[in-house]
């Protein structure tokens, strides 16, 4: 039995329910496209349901793959919320249809995301379908007319970084509530294309431009975690509107876990590696894994002397942590260099 930790209290799960997609992003981390082999079936997602729920998650965000290929997913969804537990689901918004309406209408679902790379040809481009936009513009009108909470998505990279205001008032015409904007990295079917990712000198321009939406309070644009940390914006793009708003590190094995389809348990899903797979529901508890003195060292075991590169002179060292986990591992082949800090 592994030694019980009390100090890390999980609130928030991203789990993939399926790998399975109807879509071939060039930016897929994941390489989506076909379920895996034995993905968790429905009694086993039960199971771990309660067990999330017994370890206190309040909060969670469904995906895939495309999360509406999983057969009973709006049970697992039920489930979660019959429980008190939030939950979102995030969607390619590709050929819904109004099952799927009426399921999400049913289980009241907090917000559904749609993933939205820009605007009509840029979007199709990196979707690899002619008619992936027109799909999302009319999925995002079927939640308007059924008066589903509805935010978006956006991986920026240098192809839709020019789309960016045009895509803002597409998005605020359709309703949708939350937007967030996050950072393509050099992972799955990006590996090797780092010709595409955003550069550091843009990601201050980022920060000003969503501090800027921010005020015009038509729409609440979030930066993910792969975007900040400590210019004079970071107090106002965290989506959140207490006095004291900051990044405070990577929060993976901190306050958050994520599962795939099969089970295997990592802090973050975007830690597109096994080396950061930290157990497998199917072999032991969750609760187990969560509370093991060996489980996510890499955040838990932090000290501000593994900061490398910039990071290690930068005066907000410390409280960054170093930025996010992901884009330093896939960037700088460091957990604790940033390659894209604004500062």
């Amino acid at each position: 039995m592994p030694r019980q930790n009390q100090t890390y209290k999980l609130t928030a799960c991203n789990w993939e329910l399926t790998l399975k997609c109807n879509l071939n992003c060039m930016h897929c981390g994941s390489r989506a496209g076909r379920a895996r082999a034995n993905e968790l079936n429905l009694d086993e997602c039960f199971i771990l349901v309660d067990e999330l729920h017994e370890l206190g998650c309040k909060d969670v965000t469904l995906i895939g793959g495309e999360v509406f290929l999983f057969n009973g997913w709006e049970k697992v969804a039920q489930r979660f919320a019959d429980l008190g537990i939030l939950v979102n689901v995030v969607t390619n918004g590709y050929r819904i249809r109004m099952t799927e309406i009426k399921q999400i209408t049913k289980v009241q679902l907090v917000n559904v995301g749609i993933s939205i790379d820009g605007m009509e040809a840029t979007h199709n481009t990196i979707r690899g379908r002619a008619d992936a936009f027109a799909q999302v513009k009319r999925t995002l009108n079927l939640f308007k007319q059924a008066g589903i909470t509805t935010g978006a998505v956006t991986t920026l990279m240098q192809s839709n970084f020019p789309d960016l205001e045009e895509l803002y008032h597409f998005l605020v015409e359709h309703r949708v509530q939350v937007w967030q904007l996050q950072l393509v990295s050099a992972m799955g079917r990006m590996a090797a294309k780092n010709n595409c990712a955003i550069k550091p000198r843009q990601v201050g321009w980022i920060t000003d431009f969503i501090r800027e939406k921010n005020k015009e309070r038509q729409i609440m644009v979030i930066a993910a975690d792969s975007i900040g940390y400590f210019n004079d914006n970071e107090a106002y793009i965290r989506g959140n509107s207490s006095p004291i708003c900051c990044w405070d590190g990577c929060r993976a094995g901190i306050s958050s876990v994520f599962i795939d389809s099969v089970g295997n348990v990592k802090g973050c899903g975007a830690l597109y590696s096994d080396e950061f797979i930290e157990g497998n529901v199917r072999q032991a508890p969750l609760r187990n894994i969560w509370n093991s003195s060996s489980s996510f060292s890499y955040n838990r075991r932090f000290t501000p002397d593994l900061l490398s590169g910039k990071c290690k002179r930068c005066d907000f060292g410390a409280a960054c942590k170093g930025g996010c986990r992901s884009s330093n591992y896939f960037g700088s082949h460091s957990l604790y260099a940033s390659t894209c800090c604004c500062r």
